[in-house]
């Protein structure tokens, strides 16, 4: 009966991680988007048909003029893997608003996303978390590094 104990050990191992890997599938909401008026511009939005659409303009805010969109095919371990890494950053926890009020012109960022009992919303104005620059801490510039490997390394800072 020991080597059952093993082999059920084991299944339960393969289990656990079947579901957290699941659990990490493609989001049923994800929206994210930073830029500001006198500089480039990004955004992301998973839209109702379960495409990735990324927007980006080279001089303004991506509801302007000029902006080019396109559709982004993200493979499951490419989810699963933005999603073990916004666990690790911690984003679950980040505050609803980030903002700096003696920055005037700056850059405003936002996200929203669920992924299963997990969900976030936060914006920022000139304030990110971390810091009052993305410098000050690595959880934003790790947050923009997962989302462009998301991405297949396009542009999202």
């Amino acid at each position: 009966v020991p080597g059952n104990a093993y082999v059920l050990f084991g299944v339960a191992v393969l289990l656990a991680a079947a579901m957290q890997a699941q659990a990490c599938d493609k989001p049923a909401t994800f929206k994210a988007g930073i830029g500001g008026f006198f500089g480039p511009s990004y955004a992301v939005e998973l839209n109702e048909t379960g495409e990735l659409v990324y927007s980006r303009n080279a001089r303004t805010f991506v509801s302007a003029e000029g902006t080019v969109r396109e559709t982004v095919d993200v493979s499951p371990d490419a989810w699963r893997a933005f999603c073990n890494e916004l666990d690790a950053i911690g984003v679950w926890t980040w505050k609803p608003r980030y903002e700096n009020s003696n920055v005037m012109d700056g850059t405003q960022w936002h996200v929203e996303i669920a992924i299963g009992e997990k969900s976030l919303k936060s914006t920022g104005y000139n304030d990110y978390p971390g810091g009052t620059s993305p410098p000050g801490g690595d959880r934003f510039p790790r947050f923009l590094r997962a989302v462009s490997e998301l991405l297949g390394g396009r542009e999202f800072k």
